[in-house]
C-alpha cells in the first residue's frame, strides 16, 4: 500500500468518526428529550426520581461517549496530517498551520461587503469554535440538569 492510499484511509476514517460522533449525539439527544417529556408530563410524582436518575445516567454516558469520539477523531486527524506531510507536503489540508488556515477562512469570509451583524458573525467564525466541543458541553449540561432535577425533587419531598 502506498502513502496516498494510507492517507485516503486516514481521511476516510476521520470522516467516519465524525459521522459516528453526530449519530451517537443525535441518539442521546432524542433519548434525553424522551426522558424529559416523561419527566415533565408525569401524573404521579413517584416516578420523577427514577426518570431524573435515568436522565443523569444517560447524559453521563453521552458525555463520555462524546469524549471518546473526539479522541478517535483527533487521532485520525493527526494521522492524516502526518501522512500528508510525508506524501504531499504542498496540500496544506490537515497539515496546514493554524495561521494558514485562518488566512484562508478570512479570505473566504471577506468576499462581499459584510456589515453589522454579519461582520460580527465573521469575527466569531474566525475564533474557530469547536463543534464537537460544544456538543460535549451540551451533554455535560444535560448531566448537570438531570442531577439538579433529582436533588431538587428529593429535597422538596
Amino acid at each position: 500500500m502506498d502513502k496516498q492510499e494510507i492517507y485516503k484511509i486516514a481521511v476516510n476514517t476521520r470522516q467516519l468518526e465524525i459521522q459516528l460522533f453526530w449519530q451517537r449525539s443525535n441518539y442521546f439527544m432524542v433519548l434525553n428529550t424522551a426522558i424529559a417529556v416523561g419527566f415533565f408530563s408525569l401524573q404521579k410524582a413517584s416516578y420523577a426520581p427514577a426518570l431524573a436518575a435515568l436522565g443523569a445516567a444517560v447524559s453521563l454516558l453521552w458525555f463520555f461517549i462524546n469524549l471518546g469520539g473526539k479522541y478517535w477523531q483527533s487521532r485520525w486527524e493527526e494521522a492524516a496530517a502526518r501522512i500528508e506531510r510525508e506524501c504531499c507536503p504542498d496540500a496544506k489540508l490537515f497539515a496546514a498551520s493554524p495561521e494558514f488556515i485562518k488566512e484562508e477562512v478570512s479570505r473566504s469570509l471577506s468576499v462581499g461587503e459584510h456589515k453589522g451583524f454579519q461582520k460580527w458573525l465573521d469575527k466569531q467564525i474566525l475564533k474557530k469554535p469547536s463543534v464537537s466541543y460544544q456538543m460535549t458541553v451540551l451533554s455535560f449540561f444535560f448531566m448537570v440538569f438531570w442531577g439538579s432535577a433529582l436533588v431538587i425533587f428529593i429535597a422538596t419531598k
